[in-house]
């Protein structure tokens, strides 16, 4: 698959880890490892990885250290959609299909189409450059063929389902 170029701020930020580690410094102003390890609630090895990867891109910084603590603090703002910023228990729910979660009615006539005459293949993406890849393809065919297509900056897919018409 091509890499697909994007803003690496907004891809850093695109991630949920990275994402909920930015906000939380954003709010509290100034945090240890520790502190944000039990916030963001993430091993101490992929924390740092990611710890690592905001502070490259000078988002924060490890601004100083006591004992074997570090502290990090934001540095620079990034506007962020307002819904980022909202805790998840704010956000509206979904319908539920067994244990996935479907953002949209159905068109009409598709779930019969899909029981009767479909074959599926399901793609489980794996990690953020797939996901990102994915999203940016699925952007330029619907700017191809026309249709609009809203998906929020943030939205990641985990897997496409292809639907094709039995022969």
């Amino acid at each position: 698959m091509a890499r697909v170029r994007a803003d690496p701020v907004t891809t850093a930020l695109a991630h949920p880890t990275r994402r909920a580690l930015y906000l939380t410094l954003a709010q509290t102003g100034e945090m240890s490892t520790v502190q944000l390890q039990g916030q963001v609630d993430v091993e101490r090895y992929n924390l740092y990885h990611h710890l690592k990867k905001l502070a490259t891109l000078g988002l924060i910084e490890n601004h100083r250290d006591v004992g074997r603590a570090r502290w990090w603090k934001k540095l620079a703002h990034v506007e962020l959609p307002e819904l980022l910023s909202m805790g998840a228990e704010t956000l509206p729910r979904v319908a539920q299909s067994h244990d996935q979660t479907i953002s949209a009615p159905l068109p009409e006539g598709l779930a019969d189409q899909l029981r009767n005459d479909s074959e599926i293949h399901i793609l489980h993406l794996e990690g953020s450059r797939d996901q990102i890849g994915a999203k940016r393809v699925l952007q330029l065919l619907a700017e191809d063929h026309g249709i609009e297509l809203n998906l929020p900056w943030n939205f990641l897919p985990d897997s496409i389902a292809l639907i094709a018409k039995k022969k």
